[in-house]
């Protein structure tokens, strides 16, 4: 079906060329090379498609939904001009929490800010406002979460003289402040803002709790490491009161009601450190990958150069008697990790929880027992005393004939460490070393 230029310039300023072109079933909009058109190009967000990066380490804000407000408002009918107050409360704003999930692994689906709904502000008749929905954030199992608390600025040394002054000035601003806050908490009825008189109402207990909480906040620590553990980091705030709260002797018709307060706004650091029975230990490209496929459900990538693997990976090993354990792949170390070194921080982190560590050694190297001294070496300098858990040792390659066998008879020699010689890509002598390795846990 032939189209004219003026027809799908039309279609275009319109906004139609998509439904004209798949209703006509015409795709090509132009063919002329001096006729150009803008189209607005979406492409996928790639956080929604799973194209992020594995994350261990990040800081977020979490905010608490805000209090919906309270309403000012009288019964009114044919029969009655005057009523009494009926105005609905504000519902309390949503909280913001952090749930263990097993089925995640990073903290990539965690955003930057987290915020939870807002309450909704009452109305007449009596009826109040809906309570702010929550907001859980699922999290990985070993994720700890800490507040980060701005410093305060450092108090210069003042006279007495001045510092009476000082004292006066600060009395007479909160004092000041707090007249102006307490006018801001309340919501007034049409024309009535200067005739309500404010000076004698009373603020709520919980309101009173509530505002010192926020100004006070407890410093956060949590360590989250069982599925279904839930944590509290940012509470929703506190829905206002109805005008029918503020009846008293003296005042019948009150033509105010009380605001919702703000949640709790707090900068939240989270890290992941991963928790496994066993952690492998190794240099860049010594096996460690091709083992934890070969005795484990775990599919990691490898490949024949360092640093295939960059990220932690847990597989489950799966014993006869349905006795399983849980190995956790991580990344190779280099020589000064301990300071950070290429990754290094980001590597050892997912140790510290390992209760047994197994080293993977390439026996058919040269030296490879100085590869074991230069790992112990580093795990001491990141954690005193990390080296000294139950560990053995996994001499990798040790079907490359010749150099292999030389460097473990002498390896084997001079050190008490249990060796146990496979071969990973082989798969020989797996059985073995899941069994010693399964020993090692159950002591």
């Amino acid at each position: 079906m032939y189209l004219s230029r003026l027809t799908v310039q039309s279609a275009i300023r319109t906004g139609y060329i998509r439904l004209y072109s798949q209703a006509n079933g015409y795709n090509d909009i132009s063919t002329d090379s001096s006729y150009t058109a803008t189209a607005d190009v979406r492409h996928p967000n790639k956080n929604k498609l799973g194209g992020r990066n594995f994350i261990d380490y990040m800081r977020c804000t979490a905010i608490g939904g805000v209090g919906g407000n309270g309403c000012v408002s009288f019964f009114r009918d044919t029969m009655v001009a005057n009523g009494p107050p009926n105005g609905g409360n504000g519902g309390n704003g949503g909280s913001v929490w952090l749930e263990v999930d097993d089925n995640e692994t990073s903290l990539s689906c965690v955003k930057r800010q987290l915020k939870a709904r807002s309450g909704g502000n009452g109305q007449g008749k009596s009826m109040h406002g809906a309570g702010g929905k929550d907001l859980t954030v699922k999290v990985p199992k070993g994720t700890i979460v800490r507040e980060i608390i701005p410093e305060q600025p450092p108090i210069s040394r003042v006279s007495e003289k001045g510092f009476l002054s000082a004292l006066e000035n600060e009395i007479e601003r909160d004092q000041r402040e707090y007249r102006q806050t307490k006018e801001s908490w309340f919501v007034h009825y049409p024309q009535w803002e200067q005739r309500n008189d404010l000076s004698k109402v009373r603020l709520p207990q919980e309101f009173k709790a509530f505002k010192w909480e926020l100004e006070h906040p407890q410093s956060l620590h949590i360590d989250l490491t069982k599925h279904g553990q839930r944590a509290l980091v940012a509470r929703g705030g506190l829905g206002g009161l109805g005008n029918p709260h503020f009846i008293s002797p003296t005042e019948r018709q009150p033509h105010y009601a009380l605001r919702g307060l703000p949640g709790q706004r707090r900068i939240i650091e989270l890290e992941l450190k991963t928790i496994a029975d066993v952690g492998l230990v190794g240099m860049p490209n010594a096996g460690k990958s091709t083992f934890l496929s070969a005795v484990s459900n775990a599919h990691p990538k490898i490949a024949p150069y360092p640093f295939t693997t960059l990220n932690p990976y847990i597989g489950t090993v799966d014993f006869r008697d349905t006795f399983q354990l849980t190995i956790a792949d991580i990344p190779g170390l280099i020589p000064g990790a301990h300071r950070n070194i290429g990754l290094g921080h980001s590597f050892l982190r997912h140790i510290e929880r390992s209760r047994v560590l197994v080293y993977i050694i390439d026996v058919s190297g040269d030296a490879p027992w100085n590869d074991l001294l230069a790992l112990q070496q580093e795990l001491d300098l990141y954690h005193k005393g990390l080296s000294s858990r139950p560990s053995l040792v996994i001499a990798n390659k040790a079907d490359i004939a010749g150099q292999a066998r030389r460097n473990f008879e002498q390896w084997q020699q001079q050190t008490s460490i249990p060796l146990i010689p496979i071969s990973a890509k082989f798969r020989k002598n797996i059985l073995k070393a899941t069994h010693a390795i399964r020993q090692l846990v159950d002591q």
